[in-house]
């Protein structure tokens, strides 16, 4: 039966629970899945479910969009701003992450409303405006930087606490957090763990993008902090398709292959995923660099199916990721739920609605404020430990991954509690 988007019981769910660590860690996960899972329903963009008249109820707490049988309640609205209309299948796993979060953690009076957000700033702003009309406590959701951007100040306007998937922190703050992965606190993860290991010259092999300039520009400052020196940053042109790429990744390669066996570097950083990554590895070695002595390094773009395991000149190669067997359980989840594997980032909307439904469920909405979801020992989600800053970044906890044969194995575990000073 297709569930419309709230906690009411349309359908049989998994038992699950947030549960309190010692030190009062929320934890944004769950417990042992039942036996066999539910069979996943389809979300929608528009009003989940709206009034259809009938005899007049009492209000409880504050207006908004009411489905008929949750009448009478203190309703948390958490509103969803995700691409349908530009990217379904991103947008129905996303919907389909929240949906079972809501039932794994959520009170029986927490309501999820998905709304389209659109093609760019405006249908954000638009639909950002909807939620707030319909009454929405928090908002979960955009993901594109310029559409985050856009939706901000309705949610700032409403007092509903905003929290985004983009990794672009100059979109944060003032209310608005982002849920990701952002580059910078990989390349301090990994800058750290090779700099701890003794390793003070390096390479840089990345692609001539935001991202790549991005990460650049981030391992320089981390190395520098910690006495150690970038000798030479080798950029390539990404083309338009994984052939083009491939093949101007390995022409930068051997460049930085011939500065490597000139200066004596100790490591490379490569900061691509895919086919550029996998070119870059052969060419290094046939540019001469002996990878036994010289560590690769890489960020979390090496991590999944397509990315460092499948190469053998990789083999030994550091990487910062979350440790793969807490995501492993929420990939068997979701599956069991909905017959089929989950996107990478579909994870975040999990998390997102869990920590919105964990904080409301005991005291109801006004528990959805910038003081709780900003707690110093912040949660535990599906991808790890990780804590909302002020500014509205976020910081998690990542292991270091060492690529093997067909497979990738942690030599330093993550982090299960987040420094309190940093």
């Amino acid at each position: 039966m297709k569930l419309e988007g709230s906690s009411g019981g349309r359908r049989a769910a998994p038992s699950r629970r947030i549960v309190s660590m010692a030190a009062g860690l929320a934890v944004a996960t769950f417990a042992a899945a039942c036996a066999s899972g539910p069979t996943g329903p389809t979300g929608g963009p528009g009003p989940v479910a709206t009034p259809t008249g009938g005899p007049v109820v009492r209000q409880v707490g504050k207006p908004g969009l009411t489905p008929p049988f949750m009448a009478g309640r203190d309703i948390t609205r958490i509103g969803l701003l995700l691409p349908y209309s530009t990217q379904p299948a991103d947008a129905e796993a996303f919907y389909n992450a929240a949906e079972l979060a809501l039932f794994d953690v959520a009170s029986p009076n927490t309501l999820l409303m998905p709304r389209d957000v659109g093609a760019d700033a405006a249908t954000a702003d638009a639909a950002a405006r909807s939620l707030i009309r319909d009454g929405a406590d928090i908002i979960v959701g955009p993901i594109r930087r310029e559409q985050v951007a856009a939706a901000a100040p309705p949610a700032r306007s409403g007092n509903a606490p905003m929290i985004a998937f983009s990794s672009d922190r100059a979109v944060a703050g003032d209310g608005v957090y982002l849920l990701s992965f952002p580059l910078e606190t990989e390349v301090q993860r990994i800058a750290a763990f090779a700099s701890a290991k003794g390793l003070r010259s390096f390479a840089v092999l990345a692609p001539n993008t935001e991202y790549g300039r991005r990460v650049e520009a981030a391992f320089r400052a981390e190395i520098a902090a910690r006495q150690g020196v970038v000798v030479t940053t080798q950029f390539y042109n990404r083309g338009p398709n994984d052939t083009v790429s491939a093949n101007a990744a390995a022409t930068a390669a051997r460049t930085v292959a011939a500065a490597v066996v000139a200066s004596n570097i100790q490591a490379v950083l490569i900061a691509d995923g895919g086919a550029p990554l996998r070119a870059a590895g052969p060419a290094l070695l046939q540019g001469g660099v002996d990878l036994r002595t010289v560590r690769l390094l890489g960020t979390g773009q090496w991590a999944g199916a397509d990315g460092a395991s499948r190469e053998p000149t990789l083999a030994g190669g550091w990487y910062p990721a979350p440790e793969p067997g807490v995501r492993a359980e929420f990939d068997q989840r979701y599956r069991a739920a909905y017959n089929r594997a989950p996107p990478r980032l579909a994870s975040l909307a999990y998390d997102a609605v869990a920590i919105a439904a964990a904080l409301s469920k005991d005291q109801g909405r006004t528990a959805l404020n910038r003081q709780a979801i900003e707690r110093q020992d912040g949660f535990l989600g599906t991808d790890g430990v990780f804590r909302f800053k002020r500014d509205g970044s976020i910081e998690r906890g990542l292991a270091v991954l060492e690529v093997k044969s067909g497979t990738a194995a942690v030599v330093d575990p993550a982090p299960k509690r987040l420094d309190p000073g940093s």
